[in-house]
């Protein structure tokens, strides 16, 4: 029966193309034979039909088709887009990210360039030189949307940008991206400086650069070849793991050591796991344990330190290390320079994982992104998974799920509290719940069946394994206790925020935000006391302790919100340049987005740990709109500089402050 069903969709899935395409050609034609004073009125049609066309691969190539039929019958008529030599690359990514009818005419005007890039179509002031230059130069701008990278405005708004990754695509089809090279290697850089647990998009990226013509300076790319190709010759020519492990047997300590130091620089470099690697650490933990150390390639004191530990390590590396779990080799390195195994809630927690009898439905979800030739055990992935979120605390990702609550309180608690979350880890594999206390009640989320959240089967399935794990138990305890909160008439984060997260989490809290009346009263009041309580000038410098769990307000590249998010205030500094700046925390995979009006987070060069986003103290004001604080140590409000508060809620009015009604 199977076949059948699928040859029925099939059939119906192509009886819709055909009548989408029949009336895409009717409505040239109808455009094309009317009078300039009526062809906007057959141009909302034809943009009603070409927008579900960009909605499958055979659609686009169906508008592409016709390409040059677009200007006769007046598809660009006295538009933005009318005279094709006056279009700016620059204006290209913001078009196919607007909203309204917008994105769908950019797309048209893009599939009309390509057609002269490709000779399909001739017009008088754009040749295909010139054509294929301006594609080559909005590939270049807008490399997310080449790379498909996920972002907050991706997950809020899916169709859109599922047709610009479709048209870029097709671009990519027919046009040279010789230069592009040394922008993609950028990217790289960038994404790897945040040393994500998930690697995923930042091997994707090496793989499609090497696909591109080389660029002049191939240093920097050379090196993530290496990483996800090899460090070493021997490595290269075994091409895989069982060759490279016959190989390894035959060779002497020393000779391995050099490997594996290759191996473990590299790691170092990029943040990037061999498989190599993890052949070479489980042989060292088979002959000679003690050398594990050397093989991360720690410091010497470090090393040394490990020696404590040698037959824990034999033990997790022999579990969990193996060449499918190779990205767990930096949480290995992250939990020996961490020294965790020194705390013995740490050792035990880690030693109870190998032991703990998974249930079988979590089994079964640990091991799903594993093929059978792996030969990994639930509790191996689990392992890994434990290493890889204890060493690399601000590598926690939310996925594509709008999980960032649940993110943020696994990097909190791994650097805080690893014990508690190694409990947590084990209760949730093993009984497939974890409780949490609000107010003198205990919620279990077993019990909470009620309640709309993530579900176990909903969950992003390429989350690290300690998220996927506990995020549809975090999401519907979080749920229920806003749920709990949600007429008391102020913002729920108030209780909420100190009950998920922990004693760790100051009372005070203040919300820009009227909860009831959707009003932003007296923000500058707000500015004011995060300053007072956050910036060392005014704070009497208090630096923060724990980090804080704030709510900012996304915003898109036009400075338009897209929404709230959850990100957690690590410290508040000066940068290199004597700039202040806040670090934090953004678990939405990807903390370089371009929040609109200048206001763009770095994730290096400014000071940045591996794992933070910065911002200068005032834009991140500006996007705030929710923050605990200490009321033992908030500083002198009044102090604060009257024209820089201005300035930030200025800002904060004139971006995300739009969609709300602005008191005092």
């Amino acid at each position: 029966m199977r076949p059948d069903v699928e040859s029925g969709t099939d059939s119906k899935r192509t009886d819709r193309l055909q009548r989408l395409e029949d009336e895409l050609d009717t409505t040239l034609e109808a455009l094309r034979t009317a009078p300039g004073f009526a062809k906007s009125r057959h141009q909302t049609e034809l943009f009603r039909v070409a927008a579900d066309l960009l909605d499958s691969d055979e659609g686009i190539r169906v508008l592409a088709a016709r390409a040059s039929r677009f200007d006769e019958a007046g598809v660009f008529h006295q538009g933005p887009w009318d005279e094709v030599e006056k279009l700016l690359p620059d204006l290209v990514g913001s078009g196919l990210r607007g909203d309204g009818v917008y994105p769908t005419v950019e797309a048209l005007s893009e599939l009309r360039i390509l057609g002269i890039a490709r000779g399909q179509v001739d017009h008088p002031k754009l040749d295909a030189e010139a054509a294929r230059t301006f594609l080559r130069a909005i590939c270049a701008k807008n490399l997310d949307l080449i790379l498909r990278r996920e972002t907050e405005e991706t997950r809020a708004r899916p169709k859109i940008f599922a047709r610009a990754w479709r048209l870029f695509e097709l671009i990519g089809e027919s046009i040279s991206l010789a230069g592009l090279r040394e922008t993609v290697v950028a990217e790289i850089e960038g994404l790897c400086a945040q040393r994500p647990i998930q690697t995923a998009a930042a091997r994707e990226l090496i793989e499609r650069a090497s696909q591109l013509p080389s660029g002049e300076d191939e240093g920097a790319f050379e090196l993530y070849r290496k990483a996800i190709d090899g460090p070493t010759e021997a490595i290269r020519e075994a091409g895989d793991p069982a060759s490279y492990r016959r190989w390894v047997v035959g060779q002497d300590t020393d000779t391995l050591l050099a490997e594996a130091r290759a191996c473990a620089a590299t790691l170092d470099a990029t943040g990037l796991g061999h498989w190599a690697h993890a052949v070479l650490l489980r042989r060292f933990a088979r002959t000679s344990p003690e050398h594990i150390g050397d093989a991360l390639g720690l410091d010497d004191a470090h090393a040394r330190a490990t020696e404590r530990f040698v037959e824990d390590l034999k033990q997790f590396v022999g579990i969990g290390i193996f060449p499918h779990t190779a990205d767990s080799i930096l949480g290995l390195h992250g939990v020996l320079d961490r020294s965790l195994l020194a705390r013995d809630e740490v050792s035990k927690g880690l030693r109870r994982i190998v032991e703990l009898d998974i249930r079988p439905d979590v089994a079964g979800r640990l091991l799903e992104r594993y093929p059978d030739a792996a030969g990994l055990s639930p509790n191996a992935v689990l392992l890994s998974g434990c290493l890889s979120v204890l060493g690399q605390p601000l590598g926690v990702g939310q996925g594509r799920n709008p999980t960032c609550q649940a993110a943020r309180g696994i990097s909190l608690w791994s650097l805080h509290a690893p014990g508690q979350l190694l409990g947590m880890i084990a209760t949730a594999a093993r009984d497939d719940f974890i409780a949490s206390s609000f107010e003198g009640a205990e919620l279990r989320s077993n019990e909470l069946e009620d309640v709309h959240g993530i579900t176990a089967e909903s969950v992003d399935p390429d989350l690290d394994p300690v998220s996927r794990l506990l995020v549809p138990h975090l999401d519907r305890i979080y749920a229920r206790m806003l749920a709990l909160t949600a007429l008391r008439g102020e913002d729920s984060h108030k209780w909420v925020n100190p009950a998920i997260y922990g004693r760790w989490v100051t009372k005070g809290f203040m919300s820009a935000i009227q909860i009831m009346t959707h009003r932003i009263d007296h923000h500058e009041n707000f500015v004011r006391h995060f300053y007072a309580s956050h910036h060392p000038h005014w704070n009497d410098e208090h630096e923060l302790i724990y980090p804080n769990p704030v709510g900012i307000m996304v915003t898109d590249v036009h400075g338009r919100l897209l929404g709230p998010h959850a990100v957690s205030l690590q410290r508040v500094a000066e940068d290199p340049d004597g700039t202040m700046r806040c670090y934090f925390f953004n678990p939405n995979n990807e903390g370089r987005q371009d929040w609109g009006d200048g206001v763009r987070p770095s994730v290096a060069g400014s000071g940045e740990r591996p794992g933070e986003s910065s911002l200068p103290f005032e834009a991140f004001a500006s996007r705030l709109y929710a923050f605990h604080f200490d009321p033992q140590e908030l500083g002198e409000t009044y102090a604060v500089p009257s024209d820089e508060v201005k300035r930030v809620s200025e800002m904060a009015a004139e971006s995300w402050g739009r969609a709300y009604t602005w008191v005092g």
